[in-house]
């Protein structure tokens, strides 16, 4: 089975799903925290982004009010 989520540190990273660009598992559960210093500022970009209606559902959420 492929890992899926984890903790990311560091100034830039790339999260990506089990073997991708393939499709994973049915019932995956990927939960990834990022994690940066007090008064940095975390930039989301998506360059690929697919998902199954009814199904699959992204979630962000961070530990302060976030600022957009």
């Amino acid at each position: 089975e492929d890992a899926c989520g984890g903790t990311m540190r560091g100034s830039s990273g790339i999260i990506s799903s089990p073997s991708f660009p393939n499709e994973y598992h049915n019932n995956a559960d990927c939960t990834w925290t990022i994690v940066a210093e007090p008064g940095d500022t975390i930039s989301l970009i998506f360059t690929d982004f697919q998902m199954e209606e009814k199904y699959d559902y992204l979630e962000i959420e961070g530990s302060e009010p976030p600022t957009i």
